[in-house]
């Protein structure tokens, strides 16, 4: 998620989030409120990247009151005409992430502009941008819809039973995993599973471990040791959840400095229980 006037403006701070070339099945997910900015943007992201994805979904503040991400639902024409110029510039894949509305639901009216514009595909989180992440995501609100691009639920997916309702509830073609995938990297495989197959199994010590440390080197790899002991940290409640101490575990952890002592903590504390 990248901000549209820090790439033209060349910050480095917004070229650090942007992910290599060469890996081919990722988006590019642009926030703004400038028609103009954001089609500027996405016509040289898209020489790059096969897939661009315009943010009208996130309610966090700095970046509503910008008029940007959530903020363009305040007012629907000018989301149409930011669309509009967007499906002009991108040249490969165009999605939209949204929500049902900004306080209320307009999710009809929002889904209408998108398949009239001409976007490839629609994600949509199902609560207002003024609800944020309170209350419950109403997954049935999608039902109403004609689905005539492939359309995607998200919202309170947790676990594969979330997602079989969730598919059940909205009539979509598929879910969004979001907070619920925060280090829970099987989580998609299990929904799959549990979809396909209608059982799934919880991860063996070994499969959460093998995880874990993949994550953790590809953090180092990509951000230095020390940025990726920070951010990893963000991660152990995922990675423990539902384990006995885990809670002790996890202020004992936010002590650690030392790449290989952590490491030999989450071994030690993931045998032990």
């Amino acid at each position: 998620m990248v901000s549209a006037k820090g790439f033209l403006m060349n910050s480095e701070k917004t070229r650090e989030l942007l992910p290599s070339p060469e890996e081919k099945n990722v988006a590019v997910q642009i926030f703004g409120s400038d028609p103009e900015e954001l089609s500027r943007a996405a016509d040289v992201l898209s020489d790059e990247y096969p897939w661009i994805d315009l943010n009208a979904g996130c309610p966090v503040r700095k970046v509503v009151k910008k008029g940007a991400g959530g903020g363009l639902l305040r007012d629907l024409d000018l989301f149409r005409a930011v669309v509009k110029e967007l499906r002009k510039h991108v040249k490969g894949k165009f999605t939209v992430k949204t929500r049902l509305g900004w306080n209320e639901n307009q999710i009809s009216k929002i889904y209408e502009i998108l398949v009239e514009e001409g976007v490839d595909e629609v994600f949509i989180h199902t609560r207002t941008v003024a609800q944020a992440f309170t209350g419950k995501a109403d997954w049935k609100s999608l039902s109403v819809l004609d689905k005539k691009i492939p359309t995607f639920v998200s919202g309170d997916i947790f676990s594969p039973e979330d997602a079989k309702r969730a598919l059940e509830e909205s009539g979509c073609h598929g879910v969004l995993v979001a907070r619920g995938a925060i280090g829970r990297p099987w989580l998609f495989k299990q929904i799959k599973d549990f979809l396909e197959r209608g059982k799934y199994s919880e991860p063996s010590t070994d499969e959460i471990l093998r995880s874990f440390e993949m994550h953790l080197s590809l953090l180092v790899e990509d951000k230095g040791e020390e940025k990726a002991i920070k951010e990893i940290k963000k991660f152990v409640a995922g990675y423990t959840k539902n384990l006995k101490g885990a809670r002790r575990f996890r202020d004992e952890m936010m002590k650690i400095k030392n790449l290989q002592t952590l490491k030999e903590m989450f071994y030690n504390f993931l045998r032990e229980v």
